[in-house]
């Protein structure tokens, strides 16, 4: 990856790209998928459009459930949970029901 891309030395599936004013476009892959944030809307169309040049890619827009990890992101921020993973797990074992008490 290159057009101005830092590679992450301890992530190396981990792009950061940041301009001279201080906004930041991250990137991340995983096997043919990518997700990316920052804080610069000019740079998430200016790098959806040069992947969309160089790949044949489909935009999924925001995302909401990413490598068992669901995401919903609300106007007060990003939340994230592994319900679905939980619940699975609940399932494979037989139980029928987790109760969670708060002293």
């Amino acid at each position: 990856m290159n057009e101005g891309f830092d590679k992450c030395h301890n992530e190396h599936t981990l792009f950061v790209k940041t301009s001279k004013e201080g906004k930041i476009l991250i990137v991340s892959l995983y096997v043919d998928d990518l997700i990316f944030t920052g804080n610069d809307e000019a740079m998430f169309n200016e790098f959806k459009s040069s992947m969309v040049r160089e790949f044949d890619i489909t935009d999924l827009g925001k995302m909401r459930y990413f490598l068992g990890i669901e995401v919903l992101q609300m106007a007060d921020g990003i939340y994230i949970s592994q319900k679905k993973y939980s619940l699975d797990v609940f399932k494979r074992s037989g139980w029928r029901r987790a109760i969670l008490l708060k002293t």
